[in-house]
């Protein structure tokens, strides 16, 4: 009932927040924008979106690489793409974790790796989103705070090993130094090509690559409220919001947030719901009743 209960406030969120854009972007005027976009424009943010999920694979498939078992390539293929899918169409709890459940390794591997991957992408997204911020809006100097979230995370990790039981679902000799390294490398090479697919669209109204940097750590950040699916409706009125100074219009901005979205999210979600159904060993039904035992599991042993 919980998880229904969510997915119907995320549905409610999504539509509300479309139908508020709405009142402010014409939909003829932003079907006049996608047709206008020139050809080369359109190829290079798709080849700019292939070097954005391929930085994200390499993210991914280094995390399991070390510290889940071996893995055949066939298998961190049908992962990753899956991984877009499972944003879409999985329940809010289950989400893009349901990726690591193709993968060989226990439950506790699997899901330990996805929250250390995790919490190093987040980490370095929110850190710029907190610097961009304050020099879009400097009187918003309290975003600063977000800069320091990778020492909060990290003293919430240390309070939980010494005051719980969570460090017996921490695996041993975890190489945290390496692990960290790449997973911020790979993360940076992802953020650099979602900020010029960006630049890419609207740079003919003007605006320099530092601004561009500005708005789409900015985007990057609304667009994480997890009160929608995928960040839906939020992304698209931030991108609206916040271009808008820099004279780009309404529908150009709300038209460049839902073309990156297609191709970042959506095109790699149809991907992996290819692959899932006619590649993958492993089914969606299955995952969803390994992840349902894992509840079962959880909640036998608290009670």
């Amino acid at each position: 009932m919980k998880k229904l209960l969510l997915n119907l406030l995320k549905v409610a969120v999504t539509v509300f927040l479309f139908w508020w854009l709405s009142r402010s972007v014409n939909i003829k005027e932003l079907w006049a924008y996608f047709r206008s976009i020139p050809t080369p424009l359109v190829l290079s943010v798709f080849a700019l979106g292939i070097l954005n999920v391929g930085g994200q694979a390499l993210r991914f498939f280094y995390s399991v690489h070390l510290l889940m078992p071996p893995f055949t390539f066939k298998q961190a293929i049908v992962s990753h793409f899956s991984g877009f899918a499972f944003r879409l169409i999985l329940p809010g709890s289950v989400g893009e974790v349901g990726k690591t459940f193709l993968l060989p390794g226990d439950n506790k591997l699997r899901i330990y790796t996805f929250l250390l991957d995790a919490f190093y992408s987040t980490g370095v997204m929110f850190f710029f989103f907190g610097i961009f911020t304050f020099l879009l809006y400097p009187r918003m100097w309290y975003m600063l705070v977000f800069c320091l979230i990778f020492f909060v995370f990290f003293w919430i990790y240390r309070l939980l090993l010494r005051t719980t039981n969570f460090k017996q679902h921490v695996p041993e000799h975890v190489p945290y130094f390496r692990f960290g390294l790449a997973n911020i490398g790979f993360t940076i090479i992802t953020l650099v090509s979602y900020v010029l697919q960006y630049w890419t669209l609207m740079r003919q109204w003007g605006i320099s690559l530092f601004d561009q940097a500005k708005a789409c750590f900015f985007i990057l950040g609304i667009g994480s409220i997890p009160l929608s699916f995928a960040g839906m409706g939020f992304r698209e009125n931030a991108a609206q919001h916040v271009l808008q100074p820099f004279g780009i219009p309404p529908e150009a901005a709300v038209g460049g947030a839902l073309f990156i979205f297609t191709v970042n999210v959506l095109i790699p979600a149809l991907i992996g719901v290819i692959l899932l159904n006619f590649v993958s060993d492993i089914k969606l039904k299955n995952i969803k009743a390994l992840i349902k035992k894992k509840d079962e599991e959880s909640v036998k042993r608290k009670t």
